[in-house]
């Protein structure tokens, strides 16, 4: 038998990692929707599913639950619109302050630096004007982003609807993928990739809801002007991981240092922020997710950057659970635990000690057991149909 030589191996593997990421790239206006509406379909599956024990028909359950994030991202929408027009009552203010802090500045650089207003006034009105001669292109990218986004959505609402109205034929179809001898493994991989999604998005929003409450309570305090709004808008930003908090943080502490005379304000809106990053990052997220997604935090940022490189922002945000259903995948298949042992958070030696003997006795077992093929075939016929 013909060895491959190792190098062939590796530039195979490498042009097959540049052609998915190519891929990916170049189907990005139509993969992206679509792993959006999987991973919306397996988060309504109970709802969908609840409306159809009480005799609804499948259809209708389907569109309701659509209906239902439509609502939902609706109700955020019409909140946002409504703290923007109660920021724009104040622009007058803002602006006045604005160019309080600009005089200041100029003052400031005027006696530090040497440069005298006139100068710095030039240098503005440079910056302005190359600023206005980009203002076309970034108008028409701008026009492009948001008819792309809208044409994203509607294919991500229809996606969404087959997904859940079509859930037992695709369910039908993944288990004539593999040997009947393989289906209960695949019913279990399945329902965990559910479990672990669901867990993570409602996990999530619990976390998003109570980080809103302390941010905007906090702001409150300190007397910063439009707390709901900064609050609500930082705890948003944290379904981007360890990035969005960073992001999330930067308007308040900027409208704090515009709006407020003393440099405490700013000052104390970054401890806020940063007290609540330690209390979610410490505290809020292990109790509420409860480590059901257990992604290490340098697999999760390494899943990141390079969603965001491939994807940009929507790439961020799906990177997370993408990579806890690769998790779960490659806990499930043998050649492939190793890559889910890496993804997942280092087990201290006692564990390791338990995983070696719970092998073990797994290995015993399943020697012992492989006689009843039979059994577990029925078993798998029955659970497609109850699928």
């Amino acid at each position: 038998m013909t060895r491959i030589p190792g190098y062939v191996k590796y530039l195979a593997i490498l042009a097959a990692i540049v052609l998915t990421a190519y891929v990916l790239i170049i189907a990005k206006s139509i993969l992206s929707p679509l792993l959006t509406a999987l991973i919306l379909a397996l988060l309504l599956h109970p709802v969908s599913a609840g409306m159809e024990r009480i005799r609804i028909p499948r259809g209708i359950s389907s569109v309701l639950s659509i209906v239902l994030v439509v609502l939902t991202i609706a109700g955020l929408s019409v909140f946002f619109s409504a703290q923007v027009r109660n920021i724009g009552r104040d622009m007058n203010q803002i602006e006045a302050k604005i160019n309080d802090v600009i005089d200041r500045s100029s003052n400031w650089m005027e006696m530090t630096i040497g440069i005298e207003p006139q100068e710095q006034t030039t240098y503005v009105k440079e910056s302005l004007t190359s600023l206005l001669r980009g203002s076309t292109s970034f108008l028409s990218n701008t026009l492009s982003a948001t008819a792309g986004f809208f044409t994203a959505f509607f294919l991500c609402i229809i996606c969404l609807f087959f997904f859940l109205y079509y859930r037992k034929f695709l369910m039908a179809f993944v288990y004539r993928l593999f040997k009947p001898a393989n289906h209960r493994q695949v019913g279990d991989t399945v329902i965990k990739i559910e479990k672990v999604v669901r867990s993570y998005i409602v996990g999530l929003f619990t976390v998003i809801l109570i980080i809103g409450i302390l941010n905007t309570v906090g702001l409150m305090v300190l007397g910063i002007q439009h707390a709901m709004f900064f609050g609500a808008l930082a705890a948003v930003l944290t379904i981007i991981p360890y990035i969005g908090v960073f992001i999330g943080s930067l308007l308040p502490i900027l409208f704090a240092l515009v709006t407020k005379d003393s440099l405490w304000y700013p000052m104390g809106v970054a401890l806020l922020f940063w007290a609540v990053q330690f209390l979610e990052g410490n505290f809020i997220t292990p109790n509420v997710v409860g480590g059901r997604v257990s992604i290490n935090p340098f697999a999760a940022i390494l899943a990141l950057f390079f969603g965001g490189m491939i994807w940009g922002a929507i790439g961020m945000i799906l990177s997370i659970p993408m990579l806890a259903i690769a998790k779960v995948v490659f806990d499930e298949i043998e050649p492939l635990q190793p890559y889910g042992f890496l993804l997942g958070n280092p087990p201290d030696k006692y564990t390791l000690e338990n995983r070696k003997e719970r092998l073990g006795k797994m290995r015993i077992v399943k020697k012992k057991s492989e006689p009843q093929e039979s059994v577990e075939q029925a078993e798998t016929e029955e659970s497609v149909v109850k699928a």
